[in-house]
């Protein structure tokens, strides 16, 4: 009931900030030119809000991918994928997936249904599924309908998830699923000791790697990829809707495994494949990162590590980030959503975070860096924070 309680109160606010003429949310974008957008009633914006972390959405490649794609096969994908197929182009990138991970793939048409699928999927009523309380949503929802016992942890408490562990052997299965780089925070999942932990207790892991594939590790395949344990995660999800630049989403996993997803998740076969201009701005992206790939990412670390060291060189709350994803704390979320239209008074653009996405009274700014902002960009943004944390005294 408190909870109720809670989001009713908090629904009250989001039509209180609409009514003020000061919410934040759902913005319309008129126009889009490398980091600056059109917003109204703002005008041109420096976008520091997306999840676009390599800059791919606007390259020239992924667009013309996509023209070629409709050119080849028009605007749409007949019917389910089960019943009629999917084009060359997704098998392709299928294989491309496969080609750069050493895993088995299949190609989702959103993150959210590869989230929910692949979870759905794995377990069910005899298993337990055991998520990390920061874990993404999606997660959670795939937990629910598997019909399986969930159970969560603190964030990061490796204590509190072999104890969960050690708790549940009855169980046919115990699936840990985790974020690999975590959406509100920007830190990682321990996944050297996950994975010690998995192997220990003979429990499979899901890594939800949205936020990280393309962006982290040496050759940007996620933060299992950067704590060396690939080989050693059960099922790997990601997303093309943020460093690939395009729409869709993917499961990396074993061979029985993908069979099972083909023909028995729903969220796969009574759904239709990405549309073809999407597939191909995909594969074109996933082609380019073989080609660019280490030189944006480090382009990006270098913009990330300017952004961060002046931050918290001037006092900002920054959590334990060590990603690409900055979060700015502020506090309220009066308060944070104030601050948020300022910044675009200002001309900087980021992303507001307010319960119940993040804990009540911990809002945030979460500033997502790319690898295509330039260095007087990064100046105008830490520039426009800390005016606004003179402000608003956060």
């Amino acid at each position: 009931m408190a909870l109720k309680a809670d989001l009713t109160a908090l629904q009250d606010s989001y039509l209180r900030w609409e009514k003020e003429g000061n919410t934040p949310f759902f913005p319309v974008v008129e126009s889009n030119q490398g980091n600056t957008v059109t917003v109204e009633p703002h005008g041109e914006l420096v976008m520091f809000g997306s999840c676009d972390y390599l800059g791919l959405s606007q390259h020239p490649a992924l667009k013309q991918g996509a023209i070629d794609a409709i050119q080849r096969f028009g605007t749409n994908t007949y019917a389910s994928q089960l019943i009629c197929g999917h084009t060359r182009i997704h098998t392709g990138i299928e294989a491309k997936l496969s080609e750069m991970t050493g895993r088995t793939a299949i190609m989702f048409p959103s993150g959210m249904s590869a989230s929910q699928g692949s979870v759905a999927t794995l377990a069910g009523p005899e298993d337990v599924v055991i998520n990390d309380r920061l874990a993404h949503s999606s997660l959670f929802m795939g937990s629910r309908l598997s019909g399986a016992e969930v159970r969560t942890f603190p964030h990061n408490s490796m204590k509190r998830l072999e104890t969960i562990l050690r708790e549940t052997g009855d169980k046919r299965r115990r699936i840990i699923v985790v974020d690999g780089l975590y959406s509100a925070d920007g830190d990682y999942a321990p996944l050297d000791r996950i994975t010690e932990l998995a192997a220990q207790y003979d429990a499979l892991t899901v890594v939800d790697e949205a936020h990280s594939f393309g962006s982290i590790g040496p050759n940007g395949l996620g933060v299992a990829e950067h704590f060396g344990v690939l080989d050693k995660v059960d099922v790997v999800i990601g997303t093309m809707s943020k460093t690939l630049g395009s729409i869709g989403g993917f499961v990396l996993t074993h061979d029985w495994f993908e069979r099972e997803l083909r023909y028995m998740s729903p969220s796969y076969t009574s759904s239709r494949g990405s549309a073809p201009a999407v597939a191909g701005a995909t594969l074109a992206s996933l082609e380019l990162l073989d080609a660019e790939g280490a030189q944006l990412r480090k382009k990006l670390e270098e913009n990330t590590e300017y952004i961060t060291s002046r931050l918290l060189g001037a006092g900002f709350n920054l959590l334990n980030t060590r990603s690409h994803i900055v979060p700015v704390v502020v506090g309220t979320e009066d308060n944070t959503v104030a601050v948020t239209q300022w910044l675009r008074g200002r001309g900087i653009m980021v992303a507001p975070f307010v319960y119940p996405h993040v804990p009540q009274g911990s809002g945030r700014l979460r500033v997502g860096v790319s690898s295509i902002h330039t260095r007087a960009e990064c100046d105008l943004l830490v520039a426009a924070l800390v005016d606004a944390k003179q402000q608003f005294g956060f």
